[in-house]
């Protein structure tokens, strides 16, 4: 597509700070210094949904989506997900900035939703991260469609928490995929995606950031191939994974001090695993499997397995996931195991 992005030096500068960062979280929470007055100057191009999360995930793919030639007719997010959405936060920001409306919808697939989708006349969508299901009637609003961007190599690790399971499985390579959006999950036809090594010390959240790195690039061909109606590649289910989400895993249940430290890895940032010490509740946010004498000088937590010891180097009260401390569903769990 052409190179005539929105012009913002605000969102220049949203882009370059984000963009900076070693690590990403999934985590809906972000928010932004207030825009200046004046809104964005957009691009002339065709008018694009984007359909996303005030997340580092989600922030990443709408900015570089206003670095093309497209006309952001409008932003759709989900309340439910976490109590920064009701309110200010990045979105809201980049909305007002761009002078177009942020749809906060609980259900999408209802019919006050879809009117309101299909006001802003969007010839196409973009999806970064979504907590709900998008039926066959919402996606025929656009007129080409929807694309979604999956953070793993499809049809490998389908489902809504991939990178978490690439970490925890051990797997060394995964990808990004970004594909025409079908009511089925991550199910549709591959327009674009790129295979990424996975490396001994990541996180979700060290991960997270390459894979998007890997991904932006892709994003004007993928959606290019959308607006031409592009057939793409239709996965081959059979051949693929789909794994659940995760709540904080416990890591006692681990069944080896290998198993135990990937998970603490695959948990940092949105959702790190627990244990206790002393008898409290405490996350672990980093660990190493270590020789118990050189642990015990350390003076750092161990939990001993099989295969060795894990050393629980940095430790939290806070459950650091998208839900308040306070009432996160996943810390009473863990209280009343």
């Amino acid at each position: 597509m052409a190179a005539m992005a929105t012009i913002s030096p605000y969102l220049d500068s949203v882009r370059d700070e984000l963009l900076a960062r070693p690590s990403f979280s999934f985590v809906p929470d972000r928010d932004l210094p207030p825009a200046p007055a004046r809104h964005a100057e957009p691009g002339s191009g065709p008018r694009i949904l984007f359909v996303g999360f005030p997340s580092d995930y989600s922030l990443a793919f709408l900015l570089g989506l206003l670095q093309l030639d497209v006309r952001v007719c409008g932003i759709v997010t989900s309340p439910g997900a976490h109590p920064a959405i009701v309110g200010d936060n990045a979105l809201s920001r980049i909305a007002d900035h761009l002078g177009v409306p942020l749809l906060r919808t609980w259900r999408i697939n209802d019919d006050h939703s879809r009117i309101d989708i299909a006001a802003l006349r969007p010839e196409a969508a973009i999806m970064a991260s979504f907590n709900q299901i998008v039926n066959a009637p919402t996606l025929r609003i656009p007129d080409h469609g929807f694309i979604n961007i999956h953070p793993s190599f499809l049809p490998q690790y389908r489902g809504p928490e991939p990178v978490y399971w690439v970490i925890a499985d051990g797997a060394e390579l995964t990808g990004i995929t970004l594909h025409r959006a079908v009511p089925k999950v991550d199910a549709g036809p591959i327009l674009a995606q790129v295979e990424v090594a996975v490396v001994p010390r990541d996180t979700s959240g060290t991960l997270t950031r390459r894979l998007v790195g890997a991904g932006l690039p892709l994003l004007g061909t993928a959606l290019t191939a959308l607006l031409e109606d592009a057939p793409g590649v239709q996965p081959d289910l059979r051949a693929g994974s789909y794994l659940p989400s995760v709540g904080h895993r416990q890591l006692d249940e681990a069944t080896s001090a290998t198993q135990a430290e990937r998970m603490v890895r695959a948990g940092v940032p949105n959702m790190p695993a627990w244990t206790r010490v002393g008898g409290e509740v405490v996350y672990v946010l980093a660990a190493e499997v270590r020789d118990a004498a050189i642990a015990r000088a350390d003076r750092a937590p161990l939990l001993s397995f099989p295969d060795g010891d894990l050393a629980l180097l940095s430790l939290s009260p806070s459950c650091h996931c998208h839900h308040d401390v306070q009432d996160c569903p996943h810390l009473e769990d863990a209280r009343t195991r």
